[in-house]
């Protein structure tokens, strides 16, 4: 009976990680392996056409070639999960990068109005704000129709069985099911 128990759970254990890892096929993944410095490399991206043990089978993206990536203890894997706007992002960048443009133009343009100018001068600090403020508003408008228009994929990182992956071994009665488990 205790066997019996044994037996059921170890499949109910495997069964749950087959589904886990046969969830990817059809998905859209991205590879990448940490280089020595730390930063991830450029990676492999491509549509998950099989799993078999630690490796998956990738129809990449640049055509129909598949090939086959094994996935070592640092290697990370993301699914893809859609495409994103950002307006608000390019409104900022544009927004900030004009008014600090402006600014710039604006103490390089102003005069020095302490000498008698008339009553037709701007200093330096009307001119930066008026540019700050021209051309913030221009960079603003601009990015937030480009952060609108433009897309970028978005990927979230999933864990590759979690370390643990289930194991059949030939004995001399028969053979043998376990997990393995790597910490």
């Amino acid at each position: 009976m205790r066997n019996l128990l044994a037996i059921v759970a170890l499949l109910v254990c495997v069964t749950s990680l087959q589904g886990q890892s046969q969830s990817l096929v059809g998905q859209r993944v991205w590879v990448r392996s940490p280089k020595s410095s730390g930063a991830l490399d450029e990676g492999v991206k491509g549509t998950v056409e099989g799993i078999s043990g630690d490796s998956l089978q990738l129809r990449l993206e640049s055509g129909s070639e598949v090939v086959s990536v094994e996935l070592g203890e640092q290697d990370q894997l993301f699914v893809f999960t859609g495409r994103r706007r950002a307006p608000l992002r390019g409104a900022l960048i544009g927004g900030g990068g004009g008014a600090l443009v402006g600014l710039v133009l604006g103490l390089a343009a102003g005069e020095d109005c302490s000498k008698s100018h008339g009553w037709f001068c701007f200093d330096r600090g009307e001119m930066a704000t008026a540019g700050a403020l021209g051309l913030g508003a221009v960079g603003l408008v601009g990015g937030l129709v480009i952060g609108g228009l433009g897309h970028h994929d978005t990927w979230t990182r999933v864990a590759w069985l979690e370390g643990v992956r289930p194991v059949i071994t030939p004995n001399p009665h028969g053979i043998t099911v376990g997990l393995s488990l790597a910490f």
